[in-house]
């Protein structure tokens, strides 16, 4: 059976979510998969429409960025039992959301197979072609890689479980699939 692996998306008109002080961005930035125990929560905003622009359609899932997921009480009502597994949910201040603190970290990255480019001190910059080692990723359905602000990476079966929750204003883009 393949597996596929996706990251989170940003939609055409999704409703985008920021941190009311912009050096709360760095929080976001620098969740490296370690559990969060003095949580200070930051303040964010949803994006409204400006004057004359289009109005961004709702999301249970409103955009920060692939590596900092925000959840809607809806998704976190449908998605609890599976986030928790993989994860921390902590609110957030001003909306009602929350993020998803991802703390589970899998070497699952075949470097040598995978296209990769690379900061001077040998950090990853960018994962051009992705080439994930399955039996390392195994039944895991959320996870990270061990890279500052590393993309939240999912499953098929936790796709599903999104689209069979009904959750709206989600996107997922697949970034590898098993050779089987």
């Amino acid at each position: 059976m393949s597996m596929t692996i996706y990251t989170f998306a940003v939609l055409e008109n999704q409703e985008w979510i920021f941190p009311v002080d912009n050096e709360d961005f760095e929080t976001f930035l620098a969740m490296d998969g370690r559990v969060i125990r003095d949580w200070a929560a930051p303040v964010m905003r949803i994006v409204r429409a400006e004057d004359g622009a289009k109005k961004p359609s709702y999301s249970d899932f409103p955009w920060l960025g692939e590596h900092a997921p925000i959840l809607r009480k809806p998704a976190v009502d449908a998605l609890a039992p599976v986030l928790t597994l993989y994860g921390q949910l902590l609110p957030l201040k001003g909306e009602e959301v929350w993020l998803f603190n991802v703390t589970t970290i899998l070497d699952a990255l075949d470097t040598e197979k995978s296209s990769i480019i690379y900061f001077d001190d040998g950090d990853i910059l960018d994962i051009e072609r992705y080439v994930f080692k399955e039996e390392v990723i195994g039944t895991a359905e959320i996870f990270k890689l061990r890279k500052r602000a590393s993309p939240v990476y999912v499953s098929d079966s936790f796709v599903a479980k999104v689209r069979d929750a009904g959750l709206r204003g989600v996107s997922f883009t697949p970034v590898w699939t098993s050779q089987e």
